[in-house]
């Protein structure tokens, strides 16, 4: 998987969320992803529904 605005390259079985680990996506589609400091979040860990984070990576 690329995501070529941030140069970032990743095997397909390495692109997860680096907090909960589930798979973002399947290399066949687009997938909603969040990027901090070069580390993949999920929706769902990189902030609640009022912003909040929960990640701190």
């Amino acid at each position: 998987m690329i995501i070529e605005s941030l140069l970032l390259f990743y095997h397909i079985n390495c692109f997860k969320c680096c907090v909960c680990h589930v798979q973002l996506g399947d290399g066949l589609n687009g997938t909603d992803v969040r990027v901090r400091n070069h580390k993949l979040h999920c929706q769902n860990c990189y902030s609640s529904d009022d912003g909040i984070k929960f990640s701190c990576v």
